[in-house]
């Protein structure tokens, strides 16, 4: 068999694996689509149901592209693990009553993620220009607004989301890397609008932006390995 027969095998394959990646991210396209389209008015449980399915789809989407042999990567683990808790968080932030429980389930996601994250390099100056933004927008934008058991909750969330952040930065997947500084823009729309001035095209623009970070984050697990080797 010579070269150009073995490329255009190569090609072909190229190709099919493309296609197999479209099929299993459609439905969270076409979730995600619907949620715009309808835009449910919140509470209740068709919209917590709607609000859920995109993200619940990029996990299918993590289960199924990453899987080698059935069995996964550590990585993919991971961000499959921390997309189920951010379902729970979603249907969480439907329901105003449980605002803390959503901020607890997205802690955990964040853990999960840093964990996927952890064989990065350590980069202390990356750490210390992420956790200076971070903790600049909590003192200037969001501090007056807090009061309470909030004020200690947000400080806490806002250093997690910067240490995910940071680990995201330090590794080799630049789709994490840019998944995370888009999920930090999200998290600052929902606590603005929450805790500080609500705005009405607030919910599009941080869903918009919140699912473009998952999906980002979602597509690493397909990118290029972190040049240390995984177990």
């Amino acid at each position: 068999m010579d070269i150009l027969e073995l490329d255009a095998q190569y090609k072909r394959k190229a190709a099919g694996n493309k296609r197999t990646m479209l099929l299993r991210l459609l439905p969270f396209l076409v979730s995600c689509t619907i949620y715009f389209i309808i835009l449910l008015p919140e509470p209740s449980l068709k919209s917590t149901v709607v609000k859920c399915f995109p993200t619940f789809s990029l996990a299918f989407f993590v289960a199924t592209q990453s899987k080698n042999g059935g069995v996964f990567k550590p990585y993919s683990r991971w961000i499959f693990h921390g997309l189920l808790f951010a379902c729970v968080g979603d249907a969480c932030l439907v329901w105003p009553e449980f605002f803390l429980a959503g901020m607890g389930a997205f802690a955990i996601c964040h853990i999960c993620y840093i964990a996927a994250f952890s064989r990065a390099p350590l980069q202390p100056l990356t750490f210390l220009v992420i956790q200076g933004l971070v903790a600049v927008n909590y003192v200037v934008i969001l501090l007056p607004c807090l009061s309470g058991f909030y004020t200690w909750a947000v400080l806490f969330y806002s250093g997690l989301l910067g240490v995910m952040t940071w680990r995201a930065l330090s590794c080799s997947k630049r789709l994490a890397s840019a998944g995370s500084l888009v999920f930090i823009v999200s998290d600052m729309l929902v606590a603005h609008d929450k805790f500080c001035t609500p705005h009405p095209l607030a919910r599009v623009l941080y869903m918009s932006s919140y699912y473009l970070a998952q999906t980002l984050i979602a597509l690493s697990v397909d990118s290029p390995k972190f040049s240390s080797k995984e177990n």
